[in-house]
């Protein structure tokens, strides 16, 4: 009996992260690196030290927007089938040229 209660109290401590209102990703890229943070209760978004955005989701993708100066950002972010990572991929529009950019990111759950 001892030996159940320990299992289930040490899944508890381990995956009780994964299953929270907040989840914070650490993004790492070829241009860049830093922290995503999801609250699953306001449906809102953190990206570094900006201000929260609002996203929507369809199956395992979570989707964003957000501009600055000339550019459009569109996030697409694909969860992993445990959560515990997922892949960011970011196009970048150019509004004067025109001009697309792709820039990909791995990211993991961190703390």
């Amino acid at each position: 009996m001892k030996k159940i209660l320990l299992f289930i109290l040490f899944f508890l401590i381990v995956f009780s992260p994964v299953y929270a209102n907040a989840a914070k990703y650490f993004c790492t890229g070829v241009t860049n690196q830093f922290f995503i943070t999801f609250d699953k209760k306001k449906k809102t978004i953190i990206v570094g030290d900006n201000n929260p955005k609002k996203y929507w989701t369809e199956n395992d993708y979570i989707f964003w927007h957000s501009a600055s100066d000339y550019s459009v950002y569109e996030y697409t972010f694909k969860n992993s089938y445990n959560k515990l990572s997922g892949k960011l991929r970011v196009k970048s529009h150019h509004l004067v040229t025109s001009k697309n950019n792709w820039y990909d990111y791995k990211c993991v759950i961190g703390q």
